[in-house]
C-alpha cells in the first residue's frame, strides 16, 4: 500500500479546496511581487536617470545675483557644483508651456528624437507633451513673436514628473511641457525668471554652504531635492504601492490559513478508521503527519507556479501604469528575485507549519477509538426542547458541530467584503475631497496668486498675505505659514473647536496637525529653509483645514520670523480673478484647479479601486463554492432522507444551504468593520506623503452596494455548483 496514491486520488475528490488554495496564494504571490517588481523598475530607471543628467541637490532664489566668478568662487570654496538657470513660462495653443535655457552643469537633458541644440533658432520639446499636441521634429512653431525649428524631443531631469506647480499633485502630461532654447536665444526673447541648482559633492557643507549664500546674497527661497515632487513624486508612489499591497497580501494569507486548517482537520476526522488502520500496519504518527500535510502543501507548491506565472506579465501591465505617471522613459522590468524567492517559500513555510501543528492536535487520539470510529465529540444539545422548526433546529446544530467550517466561511465572506468595502470607501472619500475638502481649501478665497518677489503695494485688491514655506523639525517635511491682516474680507478659517479665532495667536491646519501630531497647547519647532533657523512656538487650536498643511497667524508674526516690514506681501488671495500682469507672477491658482487636480487622481486612483472589487467577488466565489461543496458532500445522506419524505428539490437546498443565511450575513458584517478600519489606517499612512487628511464617510449606499456585489458572488458559486447538485440528485435515486 503506498501513501503516494492516496494523495493523488485525493486531488480529484477534494478539486475546490485545491482550486481555492491555489488561485487565492497565486494571487497573494502576484500582488507581492507585482508591487515590488513596480518599485524596484521605478527606483531602478528613474535613479539611473538622475544620476546620467546630474540631477540637483537644491534649488534657490536670491535677492542679489550671483556673478559667475561669484559661482565659481562658491564652487571652490564649498565644492559644490552650482548653475544659472533661466526660464519662462507662456501659452501655446491652450496649453501651458515653460521654456528654458540649455544646461551644462546640472539638470540635464536627455534627446529622445532628433538632436541636440544647433543654433539659436532651434528649440528641444519634452516627450510627452510633444506627441499628445502634435509637434514633430523638424516642426516649427511660434513663441512669442520668434520662430523656432524642433530639432528634438527629450526629457528634462527636473521634471520627471510633469507638475506645472509643487502644490500640484497629479502631473499634466498632455496640458504642460518644457521647451529649451539656447542662452542667447532667451536673452532676444523675454527677461526670464532665474534660480540656481546646486548639487554637492561633500554633504557636510551644505549648511555652510547655504548660510553663506544667505548671508551674502540675501537667499528668498530654497527647494531641497527630496521637497521636490517633480524629482520625489515617482519615489513616494513606489513607496505607498509596496505598503498597500504588503497589506493585502497577508490577509488573503490567512484565509488560505484559515482553510486549510479546517480542511485538515475535517480530513483526519473523517478518515480516523484509515489512520488507526495505517498505524497498525506500522505506520509513525510523524510518518502519517508528514503524508497529510501534502494536502496542505498542494495549495502552497500550485500557489507559487501560478503566482510566478501570473507575476511577470502582472508586474509588466503595472509597470506600464505607473510609468505613466512621470515623463517617457525606456526600461526593463526589475523582477524582485529575492523578494519572489521569499514570497515563494512563505507559503510553504506558512501552511507546512499550520499543517504540522493541526495534524499534530488532531493524531492525538489511540488506535482502539479510531478503529471503532470513537469520536470525543459533544452531541449538540442546542435547541433540544424549543419549539422552532426542523429546519432552524437542523441550521443551528449544523453550524455548532461544524465549527471549523463555520468559521471559514465567515472569515472568507469577511474576507471578501474587507476588500469589496475598501475600494468603495476609498471612492467616497475621493468624492468627499471633490465635493466638500477642495472647495474649501484656501479658507473663504478662490483664487491665488504668487508673486515672483515681495510687493509693497497692492492695486489689485483681495488680500495680500504672507505665504512662507517652512520645514518642520520633526520629520523635515515642508509647510506653509499664512499671515493675514487682521481687517480682511476674504479669509473665512473655521476651528474644530468652533471658537473664534484670536488674531497673533497661532493656528494648524487639521492636516498638519495629524501629520506632526499636534494637539492645541503642545509646542511646535520648524526652522527657515533658507536660514536653517529654528523656531517655536505654542499652537493655539486647530484649523478646519484637511487639504494644506498650514499654520496661520498674523502678519505681524510672519514679517518677525523674515525680518521683513510688515507691509510687505508675496501672495494675493483673492475671491474673484484678479487682473495682474503676468510677469510679476511665479503661480496662479484656484480652488478649481485643486478640484480638477483631484479628480485626476481619483480617476487614476479609480482603477486599483475597480481590481479591488473583481478580487473580492473572485474571493467569495471560491470560498463559498468550496464550502458549499463541503455541505453538500456531507448531507449525501441527509438529502437522501428529505428526498424519500417528499420535499422538493428547493426545499432541500433550503434546508442543506440555511446556516448559510446566518454565517454570510455575520462575515458582511464582520467584513464591513475591518474593511473601514484597514480604510482608515491607509488613509493616515497615505497623510504622511501627500500632505492631505482624507474623511472615510460611511455611506449606506456604499455598503448596500458592497452587500450587492457580496450577494451576486454568493449567487454565482451557487449557480457553478448546479452540476454537482445533478449529481447527487441521480445518487438520491439510487439511495431509494
Amino acid at each position: 500500500m503506498t501513501l503516494q496514491k492516496r494523495v493523488r486520488r485525493s486531488i480529484g475528490k477534494n478539486i475546490s479546496f485545491y482550486l481555492t488554495g491555489t488561485v487565492l496564494t497565486a494571487i497573494t504571490i502576484m500582488l507581492l511581487v507585482g508591487a515590488f517588481a513596480v518599485s524596484n523598475t521605478l527606483y531602478d530607471r528613474f535613479e539611473r536617470f538622475f544620476a546620467q543628467n546630474r540631477i540637483e541637490d537644491g534649488e534657490f532664489k536670491t535677492e542679489t545675483p550671483l556673478t559667475d566668478a561669484d559661482i565659481r568662487a562658491l564652487e571652490g570654496q564649498y565644492e559644490v557644483v552650482l548653475e544659472q538657470q533661466h526660464y519662462t513660462d507662456l501659452t501655446y495653443q491652450d496649453t501651458k508651456l515653460r521654456i528654458f535655457t540649455q544646461m551644462e552643469k546640472l539638470d540635464l537633458a536627455s534627446v529622445l528624437e532628433g538632436e541636440d541644440l544647433q543654433s539659436d533658432t532651434d528649440i528641444m520639446v519634452t516627450y510627452r507633451y510633444a506627441k499628445a499636441n502634435g509637434i514633430a521634429v523638424g516642426d516649427e512653431i511660434t513663441i512669442l513673436g520668434q520662430k523656432f525649428h524642433v530639432s528634438g524631443l527629450c526629457n528634462k531631469s527636473d521634471y520627471a514628473i510633469m507638475l506645472y506647480d509643487l502644490t500640484e499633485s497629479m502631473p499634466d502630461r498632455d496640458g504642460f511641457g518644457i521647451g529649451i532654447i539656447t542662452k542667447q536665444a532667451m536673452e532676444k526673447l523675454v527677461d526670464p525668471i532665474t534660480y540656481y541648482a546646486v548639487r554637492y559633492e561633500d554633504k557636510a557643507k551644505e549648511q555652510d554652504f547655504r548660510k553663506a549664500v544667505y548671508d551674502t546674497y540675501k537667499t528668498t527661497e530654497y527647494i531641497e531635492k527630496e521637497s521636490n515632487t517633480r524629482i520625489s513624486l515617482i519615489f513616494h508612489e513606489a513607496d505607498d504601492l509596496t505598503a498597500e499591497f504588503s497589506l493585502y497580501s497577508p490577509i488573503i494569507m490567512l484565509l488560505v490559513v484559515v482553510i486549510i486548517a479546517m480542511v485538515l482537520s475535517r480530513m483526519v476526522k473523517r478518515e480516523g478508521k484509515i489512520i488507526a488502520v495505517l498505524m497498525t500496519l506500522g505506520y509513525r504518527k510523524q510518518e502519517l503527519i508528514r503524508h497529510y500535510m501534502l494536502f496542505g502543501m498542494i495549495p502552497a507548491i500550485g500557489g507559487d507556479i501560478l503566482g510566478i506565472l501570473c507575476s511577470i506579465p502582472f508586474s509588466k501591465a503595472f509597470c506600464g501604469f505607473y510609468f505613466g505617471d512621470g515623463e517617457y522613459l525606456d526600461y526593463t522590468v526589475k523582477m524582485p528575485w529575492l523578494t519572489l524567492l521569499v514570497a515563494v517559500l512563505i507559503p510553504v513555510v506558512v501552511y507546512g507549519l499550520v499543517s504540522y501543528l493541526v495534524l499534530s492536535a488532531c493524531l492525538k487520539s489511540d488506535i482502539v477509538p479510531l478503529l471503532r470510529e470513537q469520536k470525543k465529540e459533544k452531541t449538540a444539545r442546542i435547541c433540544r426542547n424549543s419549539n422552532c422548526s426542523t429546519g432552524w433546529i437542523y441550521t443551528v446544530r449544523s453550524i455548532w458541530l461544524n465549527k471549523a467550517r463555520s468559521l471559514t466561511m465567515v472569515i472568507g465572506i469577511a474576507v471578501a467584503t474587507l476588500v469589496v468595502v475598501l475600494g468603495g470607501s476609498f471612492q467616497d472619500s475621493y468624492d468627499n475631497l471633490i465635493e466638500v475638502k477642495m472647495p474649501d481649501a484656501m479658507m473663504g478665497g478662490q483664487y491665488e496668486y504668487g508673486f515672483k518677489s515681495f510687493q509693497t503695494e497692492n492695486p489689485y485688491g483681495g488680500s495680500a498675505v504672507f505665504d512662507i514655506s517652512f520645514g518642520a523639525k520633526v520629520d523635515d517635511s515642508r509647510f506653509n505659514m499664512i499671515g493675514y491682516e487682521e481687517e480682511n474680507d476674504v479669509l473665512s478659517a473655521k476651528l474644530c473647536s468652533g471658537k473664534p479665532i484670536e488674531y497673533g495667536k497661532y493656528y494648524i491646519t487639521n492636516a498638519a496637525a495629524k501629520r506632526y501630531h499636534i494637539s492645541p497647547g503642545d509646542s511646535f519647532t520648524f526652522y527657515d529653509t533658507v536660514t536653517l533657523q529654528e523656531t517655536t512656538i505654542e499652537i493655539t487650536d486647530i484649523l478646519d483645514n484637511d487639504v494644506m498643511a498650514l499654520v496661520l497667524t498674523s502678519k505681524e508674526n510672519v514679517a518677525k520670523l523674515l525680518d521683513r516690514p510688515v507691509e510687505q506681501y508675496n501672495v494675493i488671495i483673492s475671491r474673484e480673478k484678479l487682473d495682474i500682469p503676468g510677469e510679476m507672477l511665479s503661480k496662479s491658482a484656484s480652488v478649481a484647479d485643486y478640484i480638477e487636480q483631484a479628480k485626476n487622481l481619483a480617476s487614476t486612483a479609480g482603477i486599483v479601486l475597480k481590481l479591488l472589487k473583481v478580487l473580492g467577488a473572485l474571493i467569495c466565489i471560491l470560498v463559498t463554492s468550496m464550502l458549499a461543496g463541503m455541505i453538500l458532500e456531507e448531507n449525501k445522506r441527509n438529502v437522501s432522507m428529505l428526498a424519500i419524505l417528499g420535499y422538493t428539490d428547493r426545499e432541500i437546498r433550503t434546508f442543506i444551504f440555511r446556516a448559510n443565511y446566518i454565517l454570510v450575513p455575520l462575515g458582511f458584517l464582520l467584513g464591513v468593520l475591518l474593511g473601514y478600519a484597514t480604510a482608515y489606517s491607509m488613509i493616515l499612512s497615505a497623510m504622511q506623503s501627500s500632505g492631505r487628511l482624507m474623511s472615510l464617510p460611511v455611506k449606506a449606499s456604499t455598503i448596500g452596494i458592497s452587500f450587492g456585489y457580496v450577494l451576486l458572488s454568493y449567487l454565482l458559486a451557487m449557480l457553478l455548483l448546479s452540476r454537482k447538485k445533478a449529481l447527487l440528485k441521480l445518487l438520491w435515486q439510487k439511495d431509494e
